[in-house]
C-alpha cells in the first residue's frame, strides 16, 4: 500500500467540455485558473507530427500558426480528430489532456509546498541540431540529413550550437518525477509531469558557455 501523505503533487480532474470542438480555446480558459497568469508552454502529440506552443496574453500560440511559408507543413494543426495527448505546463503545474476509451479525459498537476519534497527532475534532450528559422519567438531546428524539423517555443541563440559543424543539440525537457513509498520503506515513481523547455549551450573545455 502507498503512503499518500508521501505525495507531493495534487491532481485534480478537468472537465472536458467543449475540448473538441476548440482545443485551443479550451486550454486557454482552463489556464486562467490552473495556471494564474503564468508563463507556460505547451506540447502536443497527434497522429500526423507534433505541436509545440506558448501561451500569450491568454491565448495559445502553436507551431502549426507559423512558418507558413515554407511548401511542407512545419507541424500539423491542433485539432480534436487526431489528438492523443497534450500538456500545458510551467514550474508550478500542469495541464494534461489524453486520448482514453471513453473520449478525452483532463486534469491538473501542482506541486504540494513540503519541507521535503520526494520527487527528482530528469532532462531530456531533444533533437536539433541546427537553426533554420525563426518566427515570433520560435526557434524553426532541424536534424540529420532528412531534415527532421520541429519548432519550439524559445528564442534559441545560434551560439547554442557551437560551431555548427557538431551534432551538439542543446535542447532541454525537463520533467518532475514524484516519489511514492510503500509501508516498507520502497519507492516508486507514481506520477510524472512536464516542467519546463531550456537551451543549454555548447561548453568549451574548461565549462565555460560559448
Amino acid at each position: 500500500m502507498i503512503r499518500e501523505d508521501h505525495w507531493d503533487c495534487n491532481v485534480k480532474t478537468l472537465s472536458t467540455d467543449g475540448f473538441v470542438s476548440d482545443p485551443a480555446v479550451w486550454f486557454s480558459e482552463h489556464s486562467m485558473h490552473s495556471m494564474q497568469g503564468r508563463y507556460a508552454l505547451f506540447l502536443a502529440h497527434a497522429d500526423d507530427g507534433v505541436i509545440w506552443g506558448r501561451l500569450q496574453n491568454n491565448q495559445l500560440l502553436t507551431s502549426s500558426q507559423l512558418f507558413k511559408r515554407y511548401e511542407i507543413s512545419i507541424s500539423p494543426p491542433l485539432r480534436a480528430d487526431t489528438l492523443q495527448d497534450a500538456y500545458l505546463f510551467c514550474e508550478a503545474g500542469e495541464i494534461r489532456v489524453w486520448r482514453s476509451e471513453r473520449g478525452f479525459q483532463a486534469c491538473s498537476l501542482h506541486d504540494v509546498s513540503k519541507e521535503e519534497a520526494h520527487s527528482f527532475d530528469e532532462k531530456q534532450i531533444l533533437w536539433g541540431t541546427r537553426i533554420e528559422d525563426r518566427e515570433q519567438g520560435f526557434t524553426l531546428l532541424a536534424d540529420g540529413r532528412q531534415g527532421l524539423r520541429h519548432a519550439v517555443p524559445l528564442d534559441i541563440p545560434a551560439s547554442s550550437f557551437g560551431d555548427g559543424k557538431g551534432l551538439y543539440r542543446p535542447l532541454r525537457l525537463i520533467l518532475r518525477h514524484y516519489l511514492a513509498y510503500s509501508e516498507d520503506g520502497c519507492a516508486r515513481i507514481y506520477l510524472s509531469r512536464l516542467l519546463d523547455l531550456r537551451c543549454e549551450p555548447i561548453q568549451k573545455k574548461g565549462g565555460i558557455k560559448r
